[in-house]
């Protein structure tokens, strides 16, 4: 996908709120202490934040977004997070890329996990954003993805169309593509089999906090749950 058609996409997708303003994390049931993470997506950093407290003072956290007025809200805060934190110096970064240009900023082989959240059903190509997060991951590094999985008796015409008119609303769980769809993807991109870290039921109204609803596409006929998986490159 050429750069400018990716310019394109990201310019009309919706700036703020919806399900991928969200910020849990379900991340792994160890240490993350001196680990490398990037996190794709990562809006205005709060999750950074979170990570950079987990990975600590020899961990590193790198934070990117498509959207530039996003990453400098982002660096803003970084200050206050560490007065937070008592962290005693920066261990994050921040760089504006598309995921699916994610070695613009982020070199081969340097990360041990890489973070993605919902907004990845949103991404204009998932699939080489997760062949780019691939090749960031060292060998058996985790890819931890957070995303909401459709499940729709309806055609595949129709479930394209709501896909579709979902991405440009904004509504990630309406745009979440199928279990059996994601789990290709993951298996096209090169990783192992995916361990499955939590999983619920989830709205497709869902909006970012809890008493908040997005709009939604009408006539949809698809159950959504949201999935935390973790999926290693092979060593």
């Amino acid at each position: 996908m050429a750069d400018e058609t990716l310019r394109r996409y990201y310019d009309g997708l919706p700036r703020e709120g919806g399900f991928p303003a969200r910020c849990h994390m379900e991340l792994p049931r160890r240490t993350l202490s001196g680990a490398r993470v990037v996190n794709v997506g990562c809006r205005r950093g709060k999750g950074c934040y979170k990570l950079s407290e987990l990975v600590g003072p020899t961990g590193r956290v790198t934070g990117i977004d498509w959207r530039p007025s996003l990453i400098d809200e982002a660096r803003a805060g970084v200050s206050a997070a560490l007065e937070r934190s008592r962290m005693p110096h920066s261990n994050m970064t921040f760089a504006v890329a598309y995921p699916e240009r994610l070695r613009s900023a982020v070199a081969p082989e340097s990360a041990d996990y890489v973070y993605l959240n919902s907004s990845f059903a949103l991404f204009a190509d998932p699939l080489q954003a997760l062949r780019e997060c691939r090749a960031v991951l060292v060998p058996g590094g985790s890819l931890l993805i957070e995303c909401a999985v459709a499940d729709s008796e309806g055609s595949a015409a129709a479930r394209a169309l709501v896909v579709e008119a979902a991405r440009h609303l904004g509504n990630a769980v309406q745009a979440a593509p199928s279990r059996a769809q994601l789990m290709g993807w993951l298996a096209e991109a090169g990783f192992m089999a995916p361990v499955l870290r939590e999983e619920h039921e989830v709205a497709a109204d869902r909006g970012s906090v809890f008493d908040h609803r997005v709009p939604t596409v009408p006539g949809d006929d698809a159950a959504y749950r949201l999935v935390a998986l973790e999926a290693r490159k092979p060593r």
